[in-house]
Formats: structure tokens, sequence, C-alpha cells
């Protein structure tokens, strides 16, 4: 059961993307660093919850919250993945990392990324999703569900590459497309004894649908999505309006007339999933559109074909840019695209 997909971050990359050209050299490799970080979260955050709504979407022993942000006296956990089991009794708090090389922990509980044969050390994963916990913790105590148990662990990327060799056995590491098989798993481990005492205690406790469903509700009402300064953080001035500008904020009346034109523009901005990986689009205000794809060539072919002499390439962020009045026919010709090459290879 999914009680709350990702938020959209599409403001975020709107927010960088303008503020390119107000940058210096230094501050423009700043906001490269951060615009790969976001995308690669989200790409990873994304994957995972495909393979989570794929496999415990439609049941109702299992929740699903992406994308989660509580707080208990100002100490707030940012929770990737929460995945609730009504019957156990059991809350799985999962942390999401996008590595490119090689995640290695040792006896220590330190953790490595191998690139080649070139180390970086990062911040231990399973560490962060502990001490998201304690804040989920608390939370549960406070709204009288402190019976549930909370257990972190980590998801990886299904291309990841991880050494096991030194890794403590109080960490699980999973890739996310192995996850609902792992699930499996930790159930059928339990024992006959164990999961009758959690099936007694879900009967007593009246863990049913409708308690799923409020608990849902009530981490959702929580939810404190996180705003990012983009300009303190790049270290920008802040940019102080027109007078043009100021007039036009206190004319409600061109503010809804905007608002209403731009509605009759709303493009379709849902994902184009593809064997070969997603196609993604983001809003770029109210003028514009950006289509990004992963670089293989399938998708190369039916992106820049349709795309090339009707739109501009973006190298700084590696994806293309068109009209948003143009938009919907050339999506329409990136799905045709997709089909004329899909029914060839069936061919």
């Amino acid at each position: 059961m999914i009680l709350k997909q990702s938020d959209e971050r599409s403001g975020d990359f709107l927010q960088l993307t303008r503020l390119v050209n107000r940058c210096d050299e230094v501050q423009k490799r700043r906001l490269d660093k951060e615009y790969a970080k976001l995308s690669s979260g989200k790409k990873g955050e994304q994957d995972a919850a495909y393979f989570m709504n794929r496999e415990f979407g439609e049941t109702n022993r299992t929740g699903l919250l992406h994308d989660l942000r509580i707080g208990v006296n100002d100490d707030y956990a940012q929770i990737d993945h929460l995945v609730i089991h009504r019957l156990q009794g059991r809350v799985w708090l999962c942390e999401t990392k996008n590595y490119g090389g090689r995640l290695q922990c040792n006896e220590h509980g330190e953790w490595t990324v191998w690139y080649g044969k070139k180390p970086q050390p990062v911040a231990s994963p399973i560490s962060q999703a502990r001490r998201q916990a304690i804040v989920l913790r608390r939370w549960f105590d406070l709204n009288n569900y402190g019976y549930l148990e909370v257990l972190p662990m980590v998801l990886l990327a299904p291309t990841a590459s991880v050494d096991r060799r030194s890794m403590p056995n109080d960490v699980t590491v999973v890739k996310s497309d192995q996850f609902g098989e792992w699930f499996q798993r930790q159930g059928d481990e339990l024992g006959a004894m164990t999961a009758l005492k959690m099936a007694a205690g879900a009967f007593w406790e009246k863990r049913d649908e409708a308690w799923l469903r409020e608990l849902g509700d009530k981490l959702c009402r929580a939810h404190t999505p996180i705003v990012f300064d983009w300009e303190k953080r790049l270290g920008l001035e802040p940019k102080k309006p027109s007078t043009q500008e100021q007039q036009r904020g206190s004319n409600v009346r061109v503010l809804l007339k905007a608002k209403q034109e731009a509605s009759r523009l709303e493009p379709d901005l849902s994902i184009i999933a593809t064997p070969h990986g997603e196609i993604t689009f983001i809003a770029l205000g109210e003028t514009e559109v950006a289509i990004r794809n992963p670089p293989v060539k399938p998708l190369i072919d039916a992106v820049r074909g349709t795309v090339k002499g009707r739109g501009r390439w973006q190298p700084r962020f590696k994806n293309w840019i068109v009209k948003i009045e143009e938009f919907a026919e050339v999506r329409r010709e990136i799905e045709d695209r997709l089909e004329e090459a899909k029914s060839e290879r069936r061919a």
C-alpha cells in the first residue's frame, strides 16, 4: 500500500538552472556539484521507489512512504523510504545511496567507495540511517506507536558493487531490485513461534488496514518538506526585485491572468519509462521544458532525433531545452520513435 509518494523536486532543478548565469566560475563548479548530487540522489530514490511500489503497492499488509521528513523538537529525520509491516509490527527505515564505484565497509564500520584503484572515504550510510531512526522512534513514542520496532538499513542501486567481506553482522545492505526477495526471506526466517506472537500482537493492538492507513495519514501530516536556499548555498547575493517586478507583484489581476494562461499550457511531465531507462521532463518556469535521458543509444537517438533543430542542447546539465508551446508535439514524436524502434526489434 503506497501511503506517500516522493516529493516533486523540479523546483530545485529550476532554481539551479536559473541561477547559473549569476555564478562566477567557482560558484558554477559548486552549482554543478549540487545539481549532480541532486540528480543522482533523485535517480537512486526513484529506482528504489519503483521496485518497492511494484512489490508492495497492492498489498494491505505493508505500507510504503517515500521521501518523508519529520521532526521532534526541531530535530529532523530525512527518510528516503519507510516500509511498515503491520502484522510484524516492524518498520524498516531505508537510506538510499547511488554510488558509482565499489562500496566497502571494514570491521571498524568505516566506509569507502573505490573508483578503480582510487579510494574515496564516505560518511557511513548505516550511521545516517540509525540517526534518523532515533528521531522516528521519538515520534512514534510521542504518538502512541512506541511498540513498533524500527530497523535501519541501506539500499543501493541495482548496478552497485559491494564488498561484504568485512561488513559487520548488524549492518543490512540490500540492492533495491532485490529488496522484495530480501523482505520475503526475513519473514520466512522469523520462525513459527515468533510469527505467531507477532500475529497475536497485531490482533490485540488492532493493527488492521485502517490502522495502517491512519498511521500513514499521521506521518504525512507530520511531513515537513525541506526548502533549500540555493542562493545562500552557492554564495550568491540575494537578488533584489526591480521596480517593474514589484509593480507586477502588487497587481493581482495580472497574476491571475498569467496563472490562467499557464494552466492552458500545462505540460505532461510524466516520466517515459523504457527498458533502457527513464526519460524525464522538468518545467523551467512557464516558457520552457528540459528533457533528459540516460546516455544509451536508443534513447539518445529518439530524443536527439526529435529535438535537434527545434530546441537547444544544454551541455552543463546534459539536457535538451524546448519551448513549452512545442513540448506536447515533441513528446508525442519521442514516444512515436520509441514505439517504432520497439516494433523494429520485434520484427
